[in-house]
């Protein structure tokens, strides 16, 4: 019975950190100075509503969508302390994995376009990139360690559960700057 309790009190203590993990991350998300602010910049230079309804950008939106469905999957198949089936848990880091390299490929595309742009733009776009560059690096040292820890004949639940709560809450983080465009002066739920 005390082996029961200590296995509850660690499972217990690893989700509350990492429910207060994802609340200081929410909260640095609507605390953060924006480098770039789309809205104010003049007419004719770049136009987020345009862009949001651009084939590359929907596309790469509905794979975000699958991504972030895979990671709850994954997150809550795991966050009891341990997976109950290993081969549905390796199938949903695969289809993360997949929908991953799908919105990179979109990505590197819509930036082989953007090409055109001229130098001043691209310089107002530079503090974006760069965040989005940092973030991107993060999440595919997530991705590289969760693949790994599933790769293990008896994975660690925990430790799964960790990367693909991280992974759900980047990802869920994509959503917030259309949740914002679409309500100006009102922080999303």
């Amino acid at each position: 019975m005390l082996n029961g309790d200590n296995k509850m009190k660690k499972r217990n203590l690893m989700f509350a950190a990492i429910v207060i993990a994802v609340m200081l991350s929410v909260s640095a998300v609507f605390a953060q100075d924006p480098k770039m602010d789309m809205s104010k910049m003049p007419k004719g230079e770049m136009n987020m509503m345009e862009m949001h309804k651009d084939g590359h950008h929907m596309l790469m939106m509905a794979h975000q969508r699958n991504a972030t469905s895979f990671a709850r999957v994954l997150w809550d198949m795991t966050s009891d302390g341990k997976i109950e089936n290993v081969e549905t848990a390796r199938a949903a880091f695969a289809e993360i994995m997949h929908c991953m390299e799908k919105m990179d490929e979109i990505h590197k595309m819509h930036m082989g376009g953007m090409a055109k742009m001229d130098a001043a733009m691209m310089e107002k776009m530079k503090p974006m990139m760069e965040k989005m560059q940092a973030d991107k690096t993060v999440m595919n040292m997530h991705m590289m360690m969760l693949g790994k820890a599933l790769q293990a004949s008896v994975p660690d639940a925990q430790e799964v559960s960790m990367h693909a709560a991280w992974i759900l809450l980047k990802l869920e983080k994509m959503n917030t700057p259309k949740m914002k465009m679409e309500m100006p002066g009102k922080m999303p739920m």
